[in-house]
């Protein structure tokens, strides 16, 4: 898996051919302060040499187009060693994400449900016609990829998948043939490339349960900034127990999984709290 534990900027003063003076600021990122400090420096010094020659500023760099910059909050080592199977994650709005290397994970957003399909839901006490519709049609793509058995979970926007007898490459072919056969975001299949490794939001969106976004943007370095990151988790935390990201429906397949699959999924489904019966945020 490629998640950076280091992140750092660099920022420099810099002039355009029109002689107007800038600030620029880049970040790098790496495993050790050295290797992530070079990083900084070596973008840096690119992003001035394109305002120097008056080059236009770069686009945004688009979700999927490098690591993301996450708070490392705790790793779960792999049971022969070396490299670890997954690492928790706390995303940009703040709420936890579980990285895995192997532990396939994908995401399936559902269209909003049309007229009939609301009429419709209002004289059923079973699953709306839209979600039964997309959850036969998300089976049928799963069968086809060599008879892996998937757990099926109901999120608040769509459908998730996970992957428990087998394990997939991130950058594998067949982990991208999958998603794009079950309409994953093109995006999320980018940064799991990027990566290394599949990935899954644990806790609810803030905005979902009536909490604001964190102030600042990790690393945190000020005191003051720090102090009020520490008491909006408390808050979220509070928010968020009052909500579930997704809900178990049903397993496709008939595979047993590891041990340390077993471990993985149990994670999951324990901060996620799938078995409770609470609103989905």
């Amino acid at each position: 898996m490629h998640i950076p534990k280091i992140w750092t900027k660099a920022s420099a003063d810099c002039t355009n051919p029109n002689n107007e003076t800038f600030q620029v600021s880049a970040w790098g990122w790496g495993q050790e302060l050295e290797e992530a400090q070079h990083e900084a420096s070596s973008r840096l010094a690119r992003l001035v040499q394109r305002i120097r020659f008056g080059e236009p500023f770069p686009d945004a760099y688009s979700y999927g187009s490098r690591p993301v910059r996450e708070e490392i909050l705790e790793t779960f080592d792999g049971t022969a060693g070396g490299q670890p199977d997954a690492v928790l994650t706390r995303n940009r709005y703040g709420a936890i994400v579980l990285n895995t290397a192997r532990l396939l994970f994908l995401d399936v957003d559902l269209q909003p449900p049309s007229l009939t399909q609301r009429i419709l839901s209002l004289f059923s006490a079973s699953r709306s016609t839209g979600e039964a519709e997309a959850v036969a049609k998300l089976r049928k793509a799963l069968q086809q990829f060599g008879g892996t058995t998937f757990r099926l979970y109901r999120t608040a926007a769509g459908l998730r998948v996970i992957a428990i007898d087998r394990a997939f490459d991130p950058e594998g072919s067949e982990a991208q043939a999958l998603m794009q056969a079950t309409g994953t975001d093109p995006c999320f299949a980018r940064l799991c490339r990027v990566q290394k490794s599949f990935r899954a939001r644990l806790t609810p969106k803030p905005w979902r349960c009536a909490c604001p976004l964190p102030a600042g943007v990790h690393p945190r370095t000020d005191a003051a900034l720090q102090r009020q990151f520490a008491d909006w988790v408390g808050r979220y935390e509070q928010a968020s127990n009052k909500h579930a990201t997704c809900r178990y429906l049903e397993t496709i397949g008939t595979g047993n999984c590891d041990a340390e699959t077993e471990r993985l999924i149990a994670v999951h489904d324990r901060i996620a709290r799938c078995n409770e019966a609470l609103p989905l945020a």
